[in-house]
């Protein structure tokens, strides 16, 4: 309740401003569209702010462009959302290294694309850090002066690509659109305990002739990010990384770790391969399950040799994260793990469009690659 009530106070100590703020329509009509699930901590009908807990354990806050009032929603409910992302309209480089925020409430005079006349947005600006960078799906992620992360989709046209020469662990002025709630729906509570394993870190790798063909990784998109490294087994080219959302990723290396000299704790930056769902069907089965094989690539892909360990997860998750748009999926395991992935183009696109929120699906998917890692100085 203290994290929403003071990012809300100085918004509501004034009306919201019937004005665009210097938005365009066409600004304003970016944005795409992420289903997902999370649990209430905080609900202001009056004011169409919700507070609740993502699948992977974030607070988020959106605005909603709907009456809250109806759900009679408390703290604990299970709900399901269709959120327009948040979406980045100004960026350049800052002179300034100390981080800043401020938001502005305003109600939307006219239909905006997909934001209807009336609707309460939220519109921020300040100086942040990037802290991760998608080139291909044209997102980042921006840390802010509280120590949130900030998911944001770019606004990139033919004349100007903000992330064009942008690098992790810059300072930047922003100008953007917060993430606003479009539907709300309340959920049964479901009967789900905190896991209390941890996912195995060494796999035995096939030796049965078993490879990867090389072409399964062209739909493969790249992410930047510094991370801090948890485990690792060098012999195995299998690391474990905390991302800058304090997420672990078990990741396997294209780049000798050996080489690196790495040990726990260690800051590294690292390009990653992003984790990739090659096979996808509904399950009859409301289970979860999770295996691990280990195998490798038959022939050189780009950056990432011949002969690289790559790991391969089959099982059954529940689904809990969808934007269609982006082609990205969330999948909740049985280790209590949300694996955040891309969908490979070569998927039928019936099976990937008929999923809903809730959906327990059996999967085949590629765990991150590392192809590039690079030690940094301790801060």
């Amino acid at each position: 309740m203290l994290l929403i009530c003071s990012l809300l106070a100085s918004a509501l100590l004034t009306p919201p401003q019937r004005a665009l703020a210097g938005f365009t329509e066409k600004q304003l009509a970016g944005f795409e569209v992420t289903e997902l699930t999370g649990t209430v901590s905080e609900a202001l009908s009056k004011e169409k702010v919700i507070e609740i807990v993502d699948p992977e354990g974030h607070t988020e806050i959106y605005t909603v462009g709907l009456d809250l009032a109806p759900l009679g929603l408390q703290p604990g409910d299970e709900v399901s959302l269709s959120v327009l992302d948040g979406l980045l309209v100004d960026l350049e480089a800052s002179q300034d290294q100390e981080l800043s925020f401020s938001r502005e409430d305003i109600i939307l005079p006219t239909d905006m694309g997909k934001l209807k006349k009336g609707t309460r947005v939220a519109l921020a600006s300040g100086t942040g850090r990037v802290v991760k960078l998608d080139r291909q799906d044209g997102s980042l992620s921006l840390m802010g002066p509280f120590g949130g992360i900030n998911n944001l989709d770019v606004l990139v046209t033919p004349e100007n690509d903000p992330l064009e020469d942008l690098k992790v662990g810059e300072f930047v002025d922003f100008r953007l659109v917060q993430p606003v709630a479009v539907d709300v729906r309340k959920l049964p509570t479901p009967a789900r305990g905190p896991s209390v394993f941890t996912p195995p870190l060494a796999a035995d790798l096939l030796r049965s002739g078993t490879t990867l063909k090389a072409e399964l990784l062209e739909s493969f998109e790249i992410t930047h990010l510094h991370a801090t490294v948890t485990r690792l087994l060098p012999d195995q080219q299998v690391l474990e990384i905390e991302g800058p959302e304090g997420h672990n990723i078990l990741v396997t290396s294209a780049v000798d770790l050996n080489t690196l000299r790495l040990r726990p704790g260690s800051n590294i930056s690292v390009d990653l391969l992003d984790g990739l769902v090659v096979e996808l069907r509904p399950s009859t089965i409301k289970a979860l399950s999770f295996e691990r094989q280990d195998v490798e690539i038959a022939g050189d892909f780009g950056p990432v040799p011949k002969g690289t360990r790559v790991a391969m997860a089959t099982g059954s998750a529940e689904v809990v994260r969808i934007s269609r748009s982006d082609r990205t999926l969330s999948l909740r395991g049985p280790f209590g793990k949300v694996h955040n992935l891309d969908v490979s183009k070569r998927m039928p696109g019936k099976a990937f469009d008929e999923l809903a929120l809730g959906d327990f699906v059996e999967f085949r998917f590629i765990k991150p690659v590392a192809i590039r890692i690079t030690p940094l100085a301790s801060r």
